[in-house]
């Protein structure tokens, strides 16, 4: 299973403690991040990151983690809190991994993130 578990915890703590640096030192420089229809812009993960955790206050709970070795598929449940109304959606996340780093992220919601 190598360094998967520490990678998802890491990853899950990092986002729930908003903290924007720790998130991003898990990504390659390069690294995609594709949600629903939206891919973020190359080199703006840290916009991205910094806005959803200004505006939106997300938390993640782990609920399981598949090690795939260069992929892994994580299931989640996301709350977060938009125009102070609380709202929640089952998550996966499918990490494409190299060299320890992710270099893609693409995220598949149940239902939508929108209010």
């Amino acid at each position: 299973m190598g360094q998967t578990p520490k990678l998802v915890q890491r990853h899950i703590s990092a986002f729930n403690d908003h903290d924007v640096d720790a998130l991003l030192a898990d990504f390659a420089p390069s690294a995609a991040w594709v949600t629903g229809d939206y891919t973020v812009p190359e080199g703006q993960l840290r916009e991205f990151f910094t806005s959803a955790m200004e505006t939106l206050t997300p938390q993640l709970t782990l609920r399981r983690a598949i090690d795939g070795g260069n992929v892994v598929a994580i299931e989640m449940t996301e709350k977060w809190t938009h125009d102070a109304a609380a709202r929640s959606a089952d998550l996966i996340a499918v990490f494409d991994l190299d060299a320890g780093k992710i270099t893609r992220a693409r995220i598949y919601r149940e239902g939508t993130a929108d209010p």
